[in-house]
């Protein structure tokens, strides 16, 4: 109590000085009331190395002098916003790990969006790029698909693009049908402040906020797990062969065969270092990009752009969305080229940032 005092007693000796001449009145600008210095624990600290720059912040932080005793706007504590992101994500439906190969079935990612877009020469709707549901109102992308191309539709729950309702499958075990997909527009596009600033397609994500919610607590719509902010993705993908989980992408884009796919696939992508896209792409890959790729015929392509790269564990569920399709060498799944994507991990915090209920 007694250093309090003395403090107190320096403050007024001192430096008051120092906050006549420097004070500039914030009391318009303060978002709650002006608090008598001793009050704010925070700004009195100050006052324990009185140096010039802690002087100046007093001054920039004081509402007004009445009489000898400072008000200051003392800095409210951040509260800890809800997440708007759901607990119960990444689960499909399968159970499965996931196996090598094309082929999935209907509701094995039931995160998956499909974007599409008009073509003002045919008036007939193409499927350029895709998504992730990340809950029941956003849809997870890059930035490159929404930022110059109209988007018309996304579809979600869709298996087979050239179904209408149902998507069926036929098995040795019977036919496996999906729900309806659901078609749905969007409401408001917001794509990352700095993308395509410090870099080709640097900071390629983008968040999409549909026109209406949606219904993800169903078997063939959900929503994808995302990571923890700052995950190393390298750490994770480079331990022991019996713990490392495995990377898939998934899509709608070009195969081998030159042609877009009608039915989604999916392809397991292993982790590749930086220096080899450095040295395949001649440019810097930044720290919130991911290598991925190289093995003969496995890669993402044309058409995948803005669809997941996830991450399964070692049973499979629940999954982690490590990356978003970016860009790539512009022949897809050659030896010892990778692809690049946007790294997920560093953009959590801003992703929750965005989110509106």
């Amino acid at each position: 109590m007694t250093r309090t005092i003395v403090s107190w007693k320096l403050l007024c000796a001192v430096s008051l000085a120092f906050f006549v001449e420097g004070v500039v009145s914030q009391s318009n600008s303060c978002p709650h009331d002006c608090v008598v210095l001793q009050e704010c624990p925070v700004l009195a600290n100050l006052l324990r190395n009185p140096s010039l720059t802690n002087i100046r912040k007093l001054q920039e932080a004081t509402c007004f002098i009445d009489k000898t005793i400072p008000k200051v706007c003392c800095p409210q504590p951040k509260t800890m916003r809800e997440s708007l992101l759901p607990r119960n994500c990444g689960q499909g439906p399968s159970g499965r790990r996931i196996a090598g190969g094309n082929i999935t079935s209907p509701g094995d990612y039931p995160w998956m969006a499909v974007f599409g877009y008009k073509n003002i020469s045919t008036d007939n709707i193409e499927y350029l790029c895709a998504g992730s549901v990340i809950n029941d109102r956003y849809i997870l992308t890059a930035a490159h698909c929404v930022s110059g191309m109209p988007l018309e539709v996304i579809g979600l729950g869709d298996w087979d693009l050239k179904q209408f309702g149902k998507d069926c499958q036929a098995t040795l075990n019977g036919t496996i049908c999906a729900d309806p997909s659901v078609n749905v527009t969007h409401e408001e596009i917001i794509i990352h402040p700095t993308y395509n600033k410090r870099g080709y397609e640097s900071d390629d994500i983008a968040l999409i906020r549909l026109s209406r919610k949606i219904d993800i607590s169903g078997v063939f719509i959900q929503a994808v797990c995302l990571p923890p902010q700052g995950l190393s993705v390298r750490n994770v993908m480079v331990r022991p062969d019996t713990e490392r989980p495995e990377a898939v992408v998934t899509g709608w884009g070009m195969t081998e065969n030159g042609t877009t796919s009608d039915r989604l696939l999916q392809v397991i992508v292993p982790y590749a270092e930086k220096t080899l896209c450095m040295s395949t792409f001649s440019a810097t890959i930044l720290a919130e990009q991911l290598c991925m790729g190289g093995d003969y015929g496995k890669d993402s392509c044309v058409g995948d752009s803005g669809g997941p790269l996830i991450l399964g564990g070692p049973s499979g569920p629940p999954y982690l969305q490590i990356g978003v399709v970016s860009h790539g060498y512009p022949s897809c799944g050659l030896h010892s080229v990778p692809g690049i994507y946007t790294d997920v991990t560093f953009y959590r915090d801003w992703i929750e940032e965005t989110l509106r209920p």
